[in-house]
């Protein structure tokens, strides 16, 4: 069985990919044996010369190890001989003489630092470096230089709800279902994210964290490869998707963003949003991604994909064939207007420019 995929290699350049860890000293893990610093993991996708990948392997899109966390985690059994590789080739050098803009991603609860490989490629194809964040024991499963690796740590199931899933599933129809103006719906969702998930809420600052410190290795290991001259992009999926506003809320550095279908969890009372943000969301989350809509000095604009369930945001959409899951939506047509999306804001506000991509 070969995974179907979409076309998400367009632009003038192939894509390079390394990966590379962080040891952060100065914060001590809380997740798994809550032990050691806290750990990050992340791969970069980069713009490569097409000539200079010619004749050379495939870099795998899932070692062994993901693959089987992927199947426990998803419930599915991946045949053997499945086609794993990925358009991207290892530790080819970048483009001699060039910088490329920056954009920093990351993945949604467990899921994994190569869990958005489809849209990464395309970003870095059509001239970005794309940084994917892993955070430890919040992700499907990372694998570190050292050769350590860690899972999904399941007491988090247990943390993350401050009363009884019962409750939680009342409450979440209620305001799946509430009407009103962008500000009315959110003070809605900022009752129940207050009510329900202040374990959430806290994990946010973390990731935002564990972001910045990946910003740091980049600006030591590849200072000369990235044009930081309009700020750096932030994008992610779900809970992902929550950093990257935060992000954009709270660091200089960061000039824009989007935000693919993540509640957008944390406290923002009173804050103005001055950085261009984009909003994505399937019809099931409408409800909990209006903050951007208000209390902005900045371009703004939400994207209501139609037929589209929460998972069908991440290569599971070619993965996993259950509507139920992944939506009705056609998957070619979902990558090429969440591509179309990424790029009406890099475009424009990374290189001065209108995006060329359509929807």
């Amino acid at each position: 069985m070969k995974m179907n995929k979409p076309e998400y290699i367009t632009g003038t350049y192939a894509v390079g990919t390394e990966t590379f860890s962080i040891f952060d000293e100065t914060r001590t893990e809380q997740l798994g044996p809550a032990t050691g610093p806290r750990k990050i993991a992340v791969r970069l996708y980069y713009p490569v010369n097409k000539q200079d990948v010619e004749g050379l392997p495939k870099e795998a899109a899932l070692s062994q190890f993901k693959r089987e966390a992927l199947e426990k985690a998803f419930h599915v059994k991946m045949p053997k001989g499945a086609d794993f590789t990925a358009d991207y080739y290892a530790d080819v050098p970048q483009v001699a003489g060039m910088r490329f803009p920056l954009i920093l991603f990351n993945h949604g609860y467990n899921s994994y630092v190569e869990g958005h490989t489809f849209l990464c490629c395309e970003l870095a194809s059509n001239g970005y470096i794309v940084a994917s964040v892993g955070h430890a024991h919040e992700a499907i499963a990372n694998e570190y230089e050292d050769g350590s690796t860690d899972l999904f740590d399941k007491k988090i199931n247990k943390m993350m709800y401050d009363n009884s899933i019962l409750k939680v599933l009342i409450d979440q129809s209620k305001l799946k279902k509430a009407k009103g103006t962008p500000e009315e719906i959110y003070e809605k969702f900022n009752a129940f994210q207050k009510k329900h998930m202040n374990y959430i809420i806290g994990r946010v600052p973390v990731w935002a964290e564990d972001t910045l410190c990946a910003v740091r290795a980049l600006k030591e290991r590849c200072a000369d490869r990235i044009d930081f001259s309009k700020g750096i992009g932030a994008t992610g999926h779900s809970m992902g998707g929550a950093v990257a506003y935060y992000l954009c809320q709270h660091e200089e550095e960061f000039s824009c963003g989007l935000n693919i279908d993540g509640g957008l969890f944390g406290d923002y009372e009173g804050m103005i949003m001055k950085k261009p943000f984009l909003q994505i969301c399937c019809e099931d989350n409408r409800n909990v991604t209006t903050r951007p809509l208000f209390g902005t000095e900045a371009f703004v604009r939400r994207e209501v994909f139609e037929d589209m369930k929460h998972l069908g945001f991440a290569d599971a959409k070619f993965m996993i064939p259950i509507k139920a899951a992944v939506g009705k939506l056609d998957g070619v047509t979902m990558h090429k207007r969440l591509v179309a999306c990424h790029f009406e804001i890099f475009d424009r506000y990374l290189r001065g420019q209108e995006s060329a991509c359509g929807k």
